[in-house]
Formats: C-alpha cells, sequence, structure tokens
C-alpha cells in the first residue's frame, strides 16, 4: 500500500477544555444549589451530590491521557487508523485496513470520522474527532480534501453533509 497521506493527530487543546469547564460549571451548580437552597428545598443535598459526583467525573474525563492516532490514506482510497504509542518511533505499523462510514462529516474547525474494519465482519464502529488544532494547518487541508473525494467516492454526494 503505498501511503499519499499520512497524518498524526495529536490530542487536542479544546477537546480536552471542553469537559473540565463542563465540571467547573457543574462544581459551581453543586455549591449553588447544596449553599443557597437546602431550606427551602428538602432534596438539594442529593441534588448537590449528583452534581457533585458528575462534576468530578468529567474533571477525571479531562485529567485522562489522551491517545495519538495516526490516519494512513492510500492513492486508491484505502483508510488505516492507528493508535500510537511512542509517536518518535518510525517504521513500519501493521492494521487493519478501515472503511469510511456514512455519517462522518467535516466542518471547518472538527471533522468525525466514523469508521470500522473492512475484512472483519461484525467489527465494532470507531469515531474518531480530528480537531483543528490538533494536526498541522498544511496536513488539515490535505486530510479535508483526501476525506471529500472519499466521501465522494463512498456515498455519491458530498462529505461535507451528514449521511
Amino acid at each position: 500500500m503505498s501511503i499519499a497521506l499520512s497524518v498524526i493527530v495529536r490530542p487536542s487543546r479544546v477537546h480536552r477544555l471542553l469537559p473540565l469547564g463542563c465540571g467547573l460549571a457543574q462544581c459551581a451548580a453543586a455549591l449553588a444549589v447544596g449553599i443557597g437552597t437546602p431550606a427551602r428545598f428538602p432534596g438539594a443535598y442529593w441534588l448537590a451530590a449528583v452534581l457533585a459526583g458528575s462534576a468530578l467525573t468529567l474533571m477525571l474525563g479531562a485529567a485522562r491521557r489522551p491517545k495519538t492516532h495516526r490516519i494512513d490514506i492510500s492513492g486508491t482510497g484505502e483508510l488505516r487508523v492507528t493508535v500510537q504509542q511512542d509517536v518518535g518511533v518510525t517504521g513500519p505499523v501493521t492494521s487493519v485496513p478501515m472503511v469510511l462510514l456514512a455519517g462522518s462529516v467535516r466542518w471547518p474547525m472538527l471533522a468525525l470520522l466514523r469508521y470500522r474494519a473492512a475484512d472483519v465482519p461484525g467489527a465494532a464502529t470507531g469515531v474518531l474527532p480530528v480537531w483543528r488544532d490538533s494536526v498541522d494547518p498544511a496536513a488539515w487541508r490535505t486530510l479535508a480534501v483526501a476525506l471529500a473525494v472519499i466521501g465522494r467516492r463512498c456515498g455519491g454526494e458530498g462529505f461535507d453533509k451528514i449521511r
């Protein structure tokens, strides 16, 4: 397989800050409910505990170490997605060819890629969010063009729309 495009997708700062901001908002809501309304609302402590639990879950999710992915697209449109454990290591990476599924979308700031293994029947579907800040600007443009071409080949209509 001759690779026409190979892009390293690093963890996005935006993707990590969104759950953190939501967790902080949940903490503020838990404090407001737990401190401001316990006399007027008898279940306020339970509601504050649920809000604090969801805030903790969101913040732990934001603190989790994100993974780096590599997307390889061949000249014929074959897609391979691999999880990179050691990004500095170069050499051949063995992975299964993937198929880009309907429902993949590409916007100016984000691309959501739905994929599954091509040769494995009943394979699990994966979703890879590719934010614009997680790849180089030149790589973003070439990846967007390659994904649009693959999307047009697969469904006949543009990759920009939800199919």
